[in-house]
């Protein structure tokens, strides 16, 4: 059941919780240009919280370019809707629209548990299946940088998978750490992680020859992602040299 009701704007809460769709600076001109010449077209969508006060569920972006435009009121679909359901609107639609930064939802999942969100209620409302599901609920612990890092969309989730492969939870840090600081993508990041693992590797066994404690070697970034192994040869050369195989008729 929705009403659609003009309301004041001010009496609008957003919640601290919540995924959101990111607009570039084209989108961004697009929407403040259409609402400055025929209005918002898609009304925003709230549910009440108490007399005269309403929570937004979809229309952030809206909501905040009405408000830079001046106006202080406008028309919303109110919907009958308790907190579980909100949440899942809100996920549903930003996550439709393709553009939504990882954490948020990360830490919307772990809210919709807390209001006993079971885990087939989870996977109806994603597109995924439950291993990623619970992968991307877990990026929200890890350390700040990182997670504002995938926030802002200089690292992926795909970036966070390849670390774990390295050795020790330093590792994997200094690992995102290089590859947020020196903008790798997941093909450059791939490569050092598993220079690195094989570098560790075999630091470990020349210390075992010889009976002593291994000595972790310092990584190099710009000399562990340089070696690429060759399809053809099968041996470790710098990435200039590799000969990638061709099928011929």
């Amino acid at each position: 059941m929705a009403e659609l009701k003009v309301v004041e704007l001010d009496k609008i809460r957003v919640p601290e919780i919540r995924v959101s769709s990111t607009l570039d600076d084209e989108q961004r001109a697009l929407l403040s240009s259409t609402i400055k010449e025929i209005g918002v077209i898609q009304d925003i969508v709230v549910r009440e919280v108490g007399e005269g006060e309403y929570e937004l569920v979809a229309g952030k972006s809206r909501l905040e370019e009405l408000k830079t435009l001046g106006f202080e009121r406008t028309q919303v679909k109110v919907i009958d809707a308790g907190e579980k359901l909100a949440r899942i609107m809100n996920i549903i639609e930003n996550v439709a629209r393709g553009q939504f930064d990882y954490i948020s939802i990360a830490r919307q999942i772990r809210e919709l548990r807390k209001l006993g969100t079971t885990q087939e209620e989870l996977e109806r409302v994603f597109p995924w299946q439950k291993r990623w599901i619970q992968f991307i609920e877990d990026l929200q612990d890890l350390p700040g940088d990182v997670t504002e890092a995938i926030a802002s969309r200089k690292i992926t989730p795909t970036h966070v998978q390849l670390a774990l492969d390295l050795t020790t939870p330093y590792e994997v840090h200094d690992g995102l750490r290089t590859a947020i600081n020196l903008g790798w993508d997941t093909g450059t990041f791939r490569t050092f992680v598993q220079n690195r693992i094989e570098q560790l590797e075999r630091a470990k066994a020349e210390a075992a020859a010889k009976g002593v404690e291994p000595e972790i070697p310092p990584a190099v970034p710009e000399q562990l992602i340089r070696y690429k192994q060759c399809l053809l040869c099968g041996y470790k050369k710098p990435a200039e040299q590799v000969t990638v195989q061709l099928k011929t008729r």
